[in-house]
């Protein structure tokens, strides 16, 4: 069939018209910001809970729960394309870790109640598992892996009025070498562990006497305690929450409360390898009340997701050296934050919208 040319330039601006008019109905509907790409689309009743990116191969693997059942998930993915899956029968997930030798770790609670640690090959062959028990109100916070594929788990056993921290290594084969109590206080959260280049660890927490303090401490190896520190504001609540190590110094943040009705700023603290402070900085991010859920470090920049208490906004920051506000941006109600990670000398966002994750690049 042919048209003249008038007939056939009406018919061509009719298309152009219905897909211009298409696409603006996509982008009112499913708004993606230029820095937002797609990383995976899961399967109906998967919810990611946690995932790790293997700078070796270049690879994601996402982890979470099968919802209607005991089940949770593993995927390894590249470029959006699922690798391998594996299903873990019967346990709970709560976070993975990846190796820089492609094994991926995974902290969980099996069907007994008990917690656990399953080792798996970057084929997501599962290489051992084992089982974790201080008492029977175990609360599992952070765990890290070292270059020897040594994991150390921090978390603390609830007893009443008391509460206290326990370290435990795993080596590479699973089996236990080195597990204790530390003697930090009479009652204390902690939240956050990191090892530095001379096998020592950092832990971070909350400690209660009559009102919360932050506590940091470092222990050895073997986790014989070196030196702690307290950060008590004044007698108003306080608590670390998470660490990060740069040059020869660790610094730990956490809230710190003022006067208002529970109100925080958050606080840096800055430690020489001897416990000493070198630096203190306390910031009113959110204008509210501010609570640190992750805290990362790239280069001379900082990143945080942070969460308002008061108004339930969050919002994803990154800082410059001396802690103050580069960029803040609001993560929107129909996004759920899942983590933020570093590739290289680039930091990225990442998060659902329904069943679909994105990744954003943070600058």
């Amino acid at each position: 069939m042919f048209f003249k040319g008038s007939e056939k330039d009406n018919i061509m601006k009719r298309i152009l018209s219905f897909f211009i008019f298409v696409i603006l109905i996509f982008s009112s509907l499913y708004p993606l910001s230029s820095q937002d790409s797609i990383l995976y689309n899961l399967e109906d009743g998967y919810i990611i809970k946690d995932l790790s990116f293997d700078t070796s191969i270049g690879s994601y693997y996402l982890a979470g729960d099968i919802n209607g059942s005991n089940n949770s998930f593993v995927i390894k993915s590249k470029n959006g394309q699922i690798l391998r899956e594996e299903i873990i029968e019967n346990f709970k997930f709560y976070r993975i870790l990846a190796d820089r030798f492609s094994n991926t770790y995974i902290l969980g609670t099996s069907g007994d109640g008990n917690h656990s640690l399953i080792k798996f090959t970057s084929s997501l062959n599962k290489r051992w598992e084992t089982k974790i028990k201080f008492s029977d109100k175990d609360i599992l916070s952070s765990f890290t892996i070292n270059d020897d594929q040594e994991v150390t788990i921090l978390g603390y056993s609830t007893n009443k009025r008391e509460s206290d921290t326990f370290v435990i290594k795993i080596d590479r084969n699973g089996k236990v070498i080195c597990e204790k109590v530390l003697d930090i206080g009479a009652f204390e959260r902690p939240y956050g562990i990191i090892e530095d280049s001379a096998s020592n660890f950092y832990v971070v927490g909350e400690s209660k006497n009559k009102n919360y303090d932050v506590f940091v401490c470092k222990i050895t190896h073997d986790f014989e305690i070196l030196w702690i520190d307290y950060f008590d504001n004044e007698n108003w609540e306080d608590g670390g929450l998470a660490l990060e190590l740069i040059d020869n110094e660790v610094i730990a943040t956490g809230y710190s409360g003022k006067e208002g009705w529970y109100v925080f700023d958050t606080v840096f603290i800055k430690y020489s390898q001897e416990g000493n402070v070198s630096s203190f900085a306390r910031k009113s991010f959110s204008g509210g009340s501010d609570w640190v859920r992750q805290f990362e470090r790239n280069g001379d920049y900082y990143y945080i997701i942070l969460w308002d208490i008061l108004t339930g906004k969050e919002y994803t920051l990154k800082l410059d050296y001396y802690f103050d506000i580069l960029t803040k941006n609001e993560i929107q109600k129909e996004e759920t934050p899942i983590k933020i990670i570093n590739i290289v000398d680039k930091t990225y966002f990442v998060f659902t919208k329904g069943n679909t994750i994105y990744i954003r690049d943070l600058g």
